[in-house]
């Protein structure tokens, strides 16, 4: 997670990394969870961590996977690659098709969503494969199509993100 202040600095070094190991590197946006003390002003975006890159690495964009979460980009000549997780600046929302199962049992179908469905209560309640089924069917369909804003997220309550998993 990049934050202004605390580490943006170090990002050409982790591009660096990919001279010579086949290594995919992550750069997350910084994003407002429950816990994580956030500050706007501490916020890189996707765009600002390119221009810092560029000053030292000419980097150039690749294909991306259907359904992807990050932003793939190399080095010409570098055997590893960086990828931008560009959750707050350019969310993904629309081709997103992750859900979490929380440590605690509930599936989120939106890691910036409040809306949580208790998978364990239905498992210890009784229900059978196509019952479990149909629940997180149901959930799924009811994801929204993109999340809220930086601004709307940090006034939300959230789970911190080290109760959420991922």
């Amino acid at each position: 997670v990049v934050m202004k202040g605390v580490n943006e600095e170090e990002l050409v070094d982790f591009v660096a990394l990919t001279e010579h190991k086949p290594v995919n590197v992550r750069f997350i946006e910084y994003m407002p969870f429950g816990g994580n003390a956030w500050n706007d002003e501490k916020f890189v975006s996707y765009l600002q961590m390119q221009d810092a890159i560029k000053e030292r690495f000419p980097i150039e964009r690749l294909q991306d996977h259907p359904n992807d979460t990050s932003k793939a980009w190399q080095v010409p000549g570098f055997v590893g690659q960086v990828g931008f997780i560009t959750s707050m600046s350019e969310h993904f929302c629309g081709s997103c098709n992750r859900v979490r199962l929380t440590a605690d049992g509930n599936l989120k179908v939106c890691l910036f969503g409040n809306e949580e469905v208790s998978l364990r209560d239905a498992l210890r309640g009784g229900m059978n494969d196509e019952q479990l089924v149909e629940v997180i069917g149901a959930a799924v369909v009811k994801k929204k199509k993109q999340h809220a804003g930086m601004t709307t997220l940090a006034s939300q309550k959230n789970r911190p993100m080290i109760l959420i998993g991922g």
